[in-house]
């Protein structure tokens, strides 16, 4: 998932922790400055995704307001809605968690596709970009170097760092950072319906509030309490890690891993301070700290080695359950002993 969001969850040009970001690029594009490219990066969860689409709209509007929110209604406005403008372009993998191909960029580089049919600014949202393969990430870099004037490209990224360096120089970096936390628990209090723990979520999603709705909303705590069940079972010995392999192998593996990150760095950071440690499970510290006295440390870091590794080459060709049974495997006996 990255950190795109319904417009009918908010009024203004773009979400709150965000305006600093929004400010400076008002200001570039009135004194004539906004950069040709582009790299918009952050945590997963904080609209990335929501913020390099509500400037394309308001780069491509006829009646942009004055805080550089798009009327939304004009013509340009109605063909971005309707994914038809002829100047905006969204290239992204084929299926996600695959690779953005050169023939992708290749396309949209050829037969003036890089100049605005309308004679206002063209606009190309790149996402996420570190999906680009070496070869795509080169021949965009062919472009990054010869700009056309008013022309835009957007990046987008959870992870900068798989960029080329090439790529980076060449962009203007416009990071995203975490809202400090009663900004967030208010902003989400507004989204989030029911009795759902907001600081948990909030907790849960690094501090990306987009991503804490998401998790409200599509049922992962209930699947995150399940995985915690059976990696407790199979730590005593009460469950096949084979099984419980089987049964994660067919479960979203961004997900999966993720959690399972998040259980060992917990028991980690547990096993080290075990009142004042900083956890991600917050409602499961009673848990951690039982645990964390039965697992032996040396074991837990290898374990958190693979894991890393895992997702590293998460869409990979690798076997997934087969990795599954081996990492559950190692976690069936990373006991004292």
């Amino acid at each position: 998932m990255d950190d795109h969001l319904s417009a009918s969850l908010v009024d203004e040009a773009v979400l709150p922790w965000q305006e600093a970001n929004w400010q400076r690029l008002l200001s570039a594009r009135q004194s004539e400055r906004l950069p040709h490219a582009l790299l918009l990066t952050g945590g997963v969860g904080l609209g990335k995704s929501w913020f390099a689409h509500r400037l394309a709209a308001s780069l491509l509007c006829s009646e942009v307001r004055g805080n550089g929110k798009p009327c939304d209604s004009c013509q340009n406005c109605r063909l971005l809605q309707a994914s038809t403008h002829p100047d905006f372009t969204l290239l992204q993998p084929e299926e996600p968690g695959k690779v953005i191909k050169i023939d992708t960029i290749r396309e949209f580089t050829q037969k003036g596709a890089l100049t605005s049919r309308s004679g206002g600014f063209k606009v190309i949202i790149i996402e996420p970009a570190d999906a680009l393969n070496s070869a795509a990430a080169n021949s965009l870099l062919k472009t990054l170097e010869e700009p056309v004037d008013r022309t835009v490209i957007i990046l987008v990224t959870a992870q900068s760092g798989r960029l080329p360096a090439t790529i980076r120089s060449r962009c203007q970096r416009y990071h995203f950072t975490p809202p400090d936390e009663s900004a967030a628990l208010a902003w989400l209090s507004r989204q989030v319906q029911g009795t759902a723990d907001l600081r948990l979520l909030l907790s849960l999603a690094a501090g990306g509030p987009l991503l804490a709705v998401k998790y409200a909303r599509d049922g992962t705590l209930e699947e995150r309490a399940r995985m915690i069940e059976e990696l407790t079972s199979v730590l005593k010995g009460a469950q096949d890690p084979l099984t419980v392999a089987l049964r994660w192998s067919n479960l979203e593996q961004d997900g999966v891993l993720k959690w399972f990150s998040g259980w060992v760095i917990d028991l980690i950071r547990v096993k080290i301070a075990v009142e004042s440690a900083n956890i991600i499970n917050v409602d499961q510290r009673d848990r951690l700290q039982a645990l964390a006295r039965k697992v032996n440390s040396r074991r837990l870091y290898a374990l958190m080695d693979r894991l890393f590794e895992a997702n590293r080459t998460l869409g990979s060709q690798l076997n997934t359950q087969m990795q599954l049974e081996s990492l559950l495997l190692d976690w069936a006996g990373i006991g004292v002993e």
